[in-house]
């Protein structure tokens, strides 16, 4: 049987490569990435002026080619929390010495809000990574010099956890550098509606308000919280309020905070645009990429320079994804396929697959419909013809497909239908996917992924290749019934080496920070045995709450292969407890 339609895929690929494809060239597909990268969109952060002018372009170029709107503005629209914003209102006070925001203190953006006052309990710092927290720290503020080192979220939420588990009030964490800290306000952001502040160590991002005073906005994907308070104090500003205390003779030490973090609501949207179908338009194809990046990037957004605040253009990521999706669109549109094609710009990938995941959630054809999805997600650094294709067991025929097409590429494949990026959405409900990269590179997540940077020829050749598959993959005789592929936690969550795994995809985006909710579940790991459900979220495992992905990367850690353990999961509304052993 396979090997009958090898034979009749060779006979239509044949016919197909014959086929006169409309003329598109690197110049078109240039255009396209130079635009989207270029600095008026400011990396095109989610809610944001850029994000919209990006979203505006892909519109455009849809409605152009005559594809048909998901409404009457191609938009599909969706609300996201897009940070934090440090208003004027939090306050740190000892005994009469107050602080200033901003220069001498500022509350962390996962910090716990309210009123606090306690003494304080200096601790080492090289205690603290082993998780170390001594007797005696209760109801008190735990005082860590940190120097010039400025940890990870993840490392601020497991000190959090010990301090709080041993009663602290909550961590003061002193830092010699003033890479945090600003004093003077300088021109708008382009893109934006913030101003900046200049430091000599980069730039901070500030919105000024005339009745409220100045507050800072902190971007960040995913929104977590501690349960105690954590504040950043300058070295200077606390030996400035220790020589105060001694020179006013105070034994007692009294330190009262006020902390205020709102989170930044904002709305974006996906860009959806149909082909429709020749001979079979209620079957569909969604072929997409995310067109969102990370702005101006600094703590928390998720670049790999975080102390540079400066626009992280996303040429590659995934400003290439974007051109080729419009590339496919003008080409389809042109000579449509059998089938129905979805085109889709995703909103708010950067922030935890946002976007995606909503499309995949509310649909508006049968989900049963849907052939296939395929994902572009960086395709713009192709080096020696090399192009990797994930999913290609999702379906029973992607394999045979894929070895069968000519062509001049060198195709390395992976089975895997679930990881990093959009498509993931779409395999977590079951539908086959691929997803087409071409490989990490050391200016990823940084403002040095730029268009002068793309291989333009490249990304045409992936576009001419996905055409001749989409349009083999959209004939009758290919059977793309969906078939699950292992997803593992350690794929989508931390990348240090756990001794178990749950068998999970978890949703790191942060949720409500009430839990981690269940966005997949192997069918092959220990979660499966245990009969846990996409959807469930889980909130606690032997005793230890889960707020959210660090809380459950941390338990982890804690575990032993072949231990035993409580977990319990809310599932629609309701807490249900689950016995397993890992």
């Amino acid at each position: 049987m396979q090997t009958k339609i090898i034979d009749i895929l060779k006979f239509l690929v044949i016919a197909f490569c014959g086929t006169p494809i409309l003329a598109q060239t690197t110049e078109s597909i240039q255009k396209h990435v130079e635009y989207l990268a270029s600095e008026p969109l400011a990396g095109r952060f989610p809610g944001t002026p850029g994000d919209s002018l990006a979203a505006d372009y892909i519109k455009n170029h849809f409605a152009a080619h005559s594809l048909l709107p998901f409404d009457s503005l191609y938009y599909q629209y969706f609300e996201i929390k897009t940070g934090v914003e440090i208003g004027s209102k939090n306050t740190l006070t000892s005994h009469k010495n107050a602080f200033t925001l901003f220069r001498d203190f500022m509350p962390l953006s996962i910090s716990a809000e309210g009123k606090f006052e306690a003494g304080i309990f200096d601790f080492n710092f090289d205690s603290l990574p082993d998780g170390i927290i001594p007797p005696g720290v209760e109801k008190k503020w735990l005082v860590v010099e940190i120097a010039d080192y400025f940890p990870t979220t993840r490392e601020f939420m497991r000190w959090a956890t010990k301090a709080s588990k041993a009663n602290a009030t909550g961590i003061i964490f002193i830092t010699s550098s003033d890479t945090h800290f600003s004093t003077e306000l300088s021109s708008p952001l382009p893109g934006s509606t913030t101003s900046k502040i200049e430091t000599k160590n980069g730039t901070v991002i500030y919105s000024q308000h005339p009745k409220s005073g100045m507050s800072r906005m902190i971007l960040s994907r995913g929104l977590v919280r501690s349960d105690i308070p954590l504040l950043l104090v300058t070295q200077k500003s606390w030996e400035e309020n220790k020589k105060n205390r001694i020179k006013n003779n105070l034994k007692s030490i009294e330190v009262s905070a006020f902390i205020e973090i709102n989170p930044i609501n904002r709305r974006t949207h996906n860009v959806i645009g149909v082909v429709k179908g020749s001979e079979r338009p209620d079957e569909y194809i969604v072929v997409g990429a995310h067109y969102d990046h990370l702005g101006y990037g600094g703590p928390e957004s998720g670049s790999r320079v975080p102390e540079q605040y400066a626009i992280h253009y996303g040429a590659d990521d995934n400003a290439s994804g974007t051109a080729t999706v419009l590339g496919l669109a003008t080409r389809i549109a042109s000579k449509p396929l059998p089938v129905s094609v979805i085109f889709v710009a995703f909103g708010a990938e950067e922030l935890g697959l946002i976007g995606s995941q909503y499309m995949a959630r509310n649909l508006f054809v049968d989900k049963n419909k849907i052939k296939a999805m395929f994902n572009y997600d960086m395709v713009g650094r192709m080096e020696k013809n090399q192009l990797n294709i994930g999913g290609v067991k999702t379906a029973t025929d992607f394999q045979t497909i894929i070895d069968t097409l000519p062509t001049v590429l060198s195709i390395t494949t992976s089975p895997f239908g679930s990881g990093p990026s959009d498509h993931s959405s779409f395999n977590s409900e079951e539908i086959p996917v691929l997803y087409f990269n071409t490989g990490i590179h050391t200016d990823y997540h940084t403002p040095a992924d730029a268009p002068a940077k793309i291989n333009f020829p490249g990304i045409l050749s992936v576009l001419d290749y996905s055409e001749i598959l989409l349009r083999t993959i959209s004939l009758p005789q290919a059977n793309l019934t969906y078939n699950k592929t292992e997803a593992t936690d350690s794929q989508h969550g931390s990348k240090s080496a756990l001794k178990v795994t749950l068998g999970i995809i978890p949703d790191v985006t942060g949720g409500d920070n009430t839990g981690l909710v269940i966005m997949g579940v192997n069918p092959s790991g220990v979660a499966h045995r245990a009969q846990l459900l996409k959807g469930d979220k889980i909130v606690n495992i032997d005793g230890t709450p889960i707020k959210n992905v660090y809380d459950y990367m941390d338990k982890l850690q804690q575990i032993k292969p072949k231990q035993v353990a409580h977990i319990t999961v809310i599932r629609e509304g309701q807490e249900k407890v689950f016995l397993l052993q890992f």
